[in-house]
């Protein structure tokens, strides 16, 4: 009985430890995904600029960056309701994507919003706002911004590594 029982936990322990295994490696097959590079255009209009409306439309660019990787991104206000428009960048220092087509509204943001921090950069009309984004170990990131009030607006979003 005592060589069925051990025979019996050592066949749920092998079994347990390919399934470990079989999830971390399908776990980390996404996260060494490699980054492609974007280029897209992203156009929408708010009535006002606060993450903690639950409706403000919010523009996101989630990434990753490899190991020793540098990647730039450059986003432009091609299109702005006044010449003086800005919004303010925040980072989350992780990768999101939980939205569509790069943009979401800020009530799909509040799980994690606690972890979301304002930086001292902005996007402004006929500027062109550029951060350089990468360290010596792998790291995911997400960009967010909101469409300012008064009307239409529209950015090009670029993300490119740099050789």
């Amino acid at each position: 009985m005592k060589t069925k029982t051990l025979g019996f936990v050592i066949g749920i322990i092998v079994i347990c430890g390919l399934i470990f295994v079989v999830f971390n490696s399908s776990l980390l097959s996404v996260l060494q995904e490699p980054q492609q590079e974007l280029d897209f255009n992203v156009s929408g209009a708010n009535e006002c600029l606060r993450f903690l409306t639950p409706t403000v439309e919010t523009v996101y660019v989630p990434f990753r960056t490899g190991a020793g990787e540098q990647w730039q991104l450059t986003i432009n206000c091609t299109q702005s309701p006044s010449a003086g428009a800005w919004t303010d960048v925040y980072l989350y220092r992780g990768y999101w994507d939980g939205g569509n087509d790069h943009k979401c509204i800020s009530e799909d943001l509040y799980p994690i919003i606690s972890k979301i921090e304002a930086t001292d950069l902005q996007i402004k009309t006929n500027n062109t706002f550029t951060q350089t984004f990468g360290e010596s170990t792998p790291q995911g990131y997400t960009v967010f911004f909101i469409f300012p009030p008064g009307g239409q607006t529209t950015y090009q979003v670029k993300l490119t590594q740099i050789k």
